[in-house]
């Protein structure tokens, strides 16, 4: 019924609307042109105003000066002050000065020598006052302190009688006589001007609300004719307009609340949905699970193969999710490949693995796009209701550190425990220090040497470090941290500078430090920016290339070969060398092998362990050390811990070794004192 009423009125409104907005236009038009007038008329006082007292400082000082000049030729002819001022007050009678001008004089201690009126003359007005002000005292002041002319505006007897009136005077001292002389305008004529043309203002604007008014009401007569017929059509036409309002409503609704490409609800609306869950899970005592799932290594593929498969990917994983979960359940995608799951009303722990585990099996089935297979996995965090959380954020959150725990572990899933969170807590004390560690450039190079199979020194493998204070942190803590921040590269880089430096530090001392190997990452690769690094880094510190290796891994290599290949190829025509790391744990084929532009390959210590016993291990070693032969790469050991093993390493060709046999990585004092000195 209401809603029916306000389509009714609707017609009604746009049969008033335009009336009102006439009759609104006509008062505005009589507001700017009162507003305009009286703008006009205020501009106009202003030149008046400013006009009357040009006009006044111009006739009141043209007075002063020649009466002025008048004494000055009297006195200088007589040589007598009483005759002199007998005299010029003859000539001041006769004179006529025009528009009710006149001169009066005084001396300094309020005696008036002159004044048309002649009562006054002779008499002290020294002590005269008006509203609260002697009036000769402060005439005197003024002139004394400006002897060669001043304006002055004080309150002067009214010549009608009544009230005082403003008065303007100029005065100006006659020093040989001790006198001042001044001339003096009241201010009541400008007021009769300016009240002249406030009156014509307003019958002018009298004269514009008259034809306003008029024209108004032939503008409304009009506009309730075509009003008329306007609101009868709209009326007509409302009932399908309203229809389309509704479905319009209802179309935007669902947009605001779902994700766009999944049609999943989006973070907002989840939130909207599970404070309401929470509520009944008090009054009602029920389980609720909040669930945060991502996707293991989405970035590769949307880097790899483009965010349109990717896309394709999350509405596939949607559509898996929407499938195994009961009806109960909420779930909402956050962004990226990011999903939040809300399971209510389980029972028991044991209830929300199985959910759990439906999930990890629908979600790792092979999905096919454009004839690419791609096997997808997840890591998911759980959060309880009211163990974890009492609130929508606080679930979401540790269900989010969890998750984390379980992409970290590789372990599907995780609940959240307070252990997590603490190791969650450290993680983000730890993202905080390895930030302002960068800002400090704390992060130092420790070497590690390389022997020939002369055990002569061949170089080194540059190693971080990090010294915060006085104390080290061990690599591992925040080596991975630091990769899943995408900082390694910064550290890398910063650590490859100080090597530099102190590189050239030995060669300024006449060490032979030899070649230094630093390591670089997958992160390096894909950095645009990388190759003009290692320019600027070579030419900043005038550095042989030749003395220069990076080492990267098989792993990251194979992560995006062809591109791998590209960049490498730019390193070594840079004249730097280039040795693959930890080879034989990569999987690398052997026609890429035969493509990389590499000079070296790094046996893996996980193969040097096992020598000479395993024969597994004996057996790879010497397979890479035959390949690099083939190939014309030189083959370095890392990770030789015992004289068997180097012997063995030596004996099949190995050309470098390097391990604890000779030396752990040390810091540059260590590494120069044990290996540079007497070298």
């Amino acid at each position: 019924m209401q809603q029916k009423e306000q389509k009714n009125i609707i017609p009604v409104l746009i049969f008033l609307i335009p009336i009102f907005s006439v009759i609104i236009t006509a008062a505005l038009i009589m507001f700017i042109s009162y507003k305009t007038l009286n703008n006009f008329y205020k501009e106009q006082k202003q030149e008046i105003t400013h006009n009357f007292f040009n006009d006044l400082k111009y006739n009141t000082k043209k007075r002063v000066e020649i009466a002025y000049s008048v004494l000055d030729t009297i006195y200088k002819d007589k040589k007598n002050k009483k005759e002199a001022l007998k005299e010029f007050r003859k000539l001041l009678d006769k004179i006529r000065w025009g528009q009710g001008g006149y001169i009066f004089v005084y001396d300094f201690k309020g005696n008036t020598i002159y004044h048309p009126n002649h009562a006054l003359i002779g008499k002290n007005r020294w002590d005269l006052k008006r509203n609260g002000k002697y009036v000769l005292r402060m005439l005197t002041k003024k002139a004394i302190d400006n002897p060669n002319g001043v304006y002055v505006e004080y309150l002067a007897y009214n010549p009608k009688g009544g009230k005082p009136l403003p008065k303007v005077s100029y005065l100006k001292v006659y020093k040989p006589l001790g006198i001042f002389l001044g001339s003096g305008v009241y201010l009541d004529s400008l007021n009769k001007e300016l009240v002249r043309k406030q009156q014509l203002y307003s019958k002018l604007f009298d004269s514009i609300v008259t034809k306003i008014l008029n024209v108004s009401l032939i503008v409304v007569i009009l506009v309730l004719v075509v009003t008329a017929f306007v609101s009868y059509i709209v009326k007509r036409i409302f009932k399908e307009y309203d229809n389309a309002l509704k479905e319009e409503k209802n179309r935007l609704y669902i947009q605001s609340i779902t994700d766009k490409l999944t049609g999943l609800y989006n973070r907002r609306y989840f939130e909207q949905i599970i404070e309401q869950y929470l509520k009944i899970s008090k009054r009602e005592n029920k389980n609720l699970a909040v669930m945060y799932l991502d996707l293991d290594n989405f970035k590769e593929i949307n880097d790899i193969y483009s965010h349109k498969v990717g896309d394709s990917i999350l509405e596939v994983v949607s559509q898996r999710l929407k499938n195994v979960l009961r009806g109960s359940d909420i779930i909402a995608r956050f962004g990226g490949d990011e999903f939040v799951i809300a399971v209510y009303g389980f029972k028991e722990i044991e209830d929300i693995e199985v959910i759990v585990q439906k999930i990890i099996d629908a979600i790792k089935q092979p999905v096919k796009i454009d004839n690419e297979v791609f096997e997808i996995s997840a890591s998911i965090g759980i959060a309880l209701y009211p163990k974890d959380g009492a609130t929508v954020t606080q679930l979401i959150k540790n269900a989010d550190t969890a998750m984390y725990k379980a992409k970290r572990e590789k372990s599907m899933f995780e609940f959240f425990t307070e252990e997590i969170n603490k190791e969650f807590q450290k993680r983000v004390e730890m993202k905080k220090m390895i930030n302002e560690g960068i800002k400090n450039r704390e992060f130092i190079p420790f070497f590690q040497p390389q022997m020939d199979k002369d055990e002569n020194l061949y170089g080194s493998e540059v190693l971080v470090r990090w010294k915060r204070g006085d104390k080290f942190i061990f690599p591992n803590d925040f080596i991975p941290v630091a990769i899943e921040m995408g900082l390694i590269d910064q550290i890398d880089m910063i650590v490859m500078e100080n090597a530099l430096i102190q590189w050239k530090k030995w060669e300024a001392m006449s060490y032979k430090p030899g070649v230094i190997s630093c390591n670089v990452t997958m992160h390096h690769i894909e950095k645009k920016d990388f190759l003009g690094f290692l320019k600027d880094l070579l030419q900043k510190y005038d550095f042989d290339p030749a003395k220069l290796n990076v080492e990267i891994t098989e792993q990251s290599i194979m992560k995006n070969p062809d591109e791998s290949v590209r960049v490498l190829k730019k390193i070594r025509e840079l004249g730097i060398g280039v040795n693959i790391d930890d080879f034989g744990t990569g999987y690398s084929s052997l026609s890429y092998l035969k493509k990389l532009p590499i000079d070296k390959l790094k046996i893996d210590k996980s193969f040097i362990d096992g020598i000479p016993f395993d024969q597994d291990d004996v057996k790879i070693t010497k397979t890479i050390i035959n390949l690099s032969k083939e190939f014309n790469l030189r083959i370095v050991a890392e990770g030789v811990e015992n004289k068997v093993q180097r012997d063995f390493l030596i004996e099949n060709g190995c050309d470098y070794i390097q391990g604890y046999y000779y030396s752990p990585p040390v810091s540059a004092e260590e590494f120069e004192e044990k290996f540079l000195k007497g070298n």
